[in-house]
């Protein structure tokens, strides 16, 4: 029986586990080791499901402020990771129920704009990634970025409401807007460095996010990171 999980935050989803491999290589990771949520500094953090506080620790050069949970299921451990966080609100050994709060979000450590990298590991499996797994299949209750509500357009594949508006800035030197969520649509306008906007739609899948009605931007694209959720 594997462990079921709840999503730790109510947010985006910004990048997923596997993406964006040549970054990650200098962590010795073939890719991104976790799921990260695009969420404003300050929101709470909750646990993914009912466990022990293993360690609240610190990386300058990684996970900044990070609480590591610990869960036994069916005689297996698992380990949930909550990083960039701006403060931890639990201790070593304190005993946490599901959905309980753990700490707020920040961007602390290696990050380039404020969200939530969480992660799940499993001693022994998937060596290429030092035990760490896509959280994604142990959800027991979704992705929060999945549509929920009859008014999110279906003329975009994946393309989801924001629970709450997001006010995303631009940090590359010019970004191009494209008619839809891909590369293979057209451009129709660019975007400047320091330009901010609010976005209540997303497709998921491929980080892209709809600046105004029919018109899309990359928050990530090929490793570079093109926005930051403020």
């Amino acid at each position: 029986m594997a462990i079921k999980l709840t999503v730790p935050v109510n947010g985006p989803i910004t990048q997923l586990f596997g993406e964006n491999p040549d970054f990650y290589k200098k962590w010795g990771f073939p890719g991104h080791n976790g799921i990260d949520y695009g969420i404003p500094n300050g929101t709470p953090v909750n646990a993914a499901a009912a466990g022990t506080v293993a360690l609240v620790g610190f990386e300058n050069g990684g996970y900044g402020n990070y609480v590591k949970l610990s869960h036994t299921d069916g005689g297996k451990t698992y380990y949930t990771y909550y990083a960039h966080l701006a403060n931890a609100t639990v201790a070593a050994g304190q005993k946490v129920k599901a959905g309980a709060m753990i700490g707020h979000s920040n961007n602390t450590g290696a990050s380039t704009g404020p969200h939530l990298h969480f992660g799940l590991k499993i001693d022994g499996e998937n060596p290429l990634y030092k035990g760490y797994v896509d959280p994604m299949p142990y959800f027991s209750t979704g992705d929060p970025a999945s549509p929920s509500d009859e008014s999110v357009s279906t003329d975009i594949p994946d393309a989801v409401k924001i629970p709450s508006s997001l006010t995303f800035e631009v940090t590359s030197e010019l970004l191009n807007v494209r008619s839809g969520p891909g590369v293979e649509h057209p451009i129709v306008g660019q975007l400047q460095k320091g330009k901010t906007f609010s976005g209540r739609r997303l497709q998921s899948q491929s980080v892209w996010v709809e600046v105004e009605k029919g018109k899309w931007v990359a928050l990530a694209f090929s490793g570079l990171v093109n926005l930051k959720v403020k």
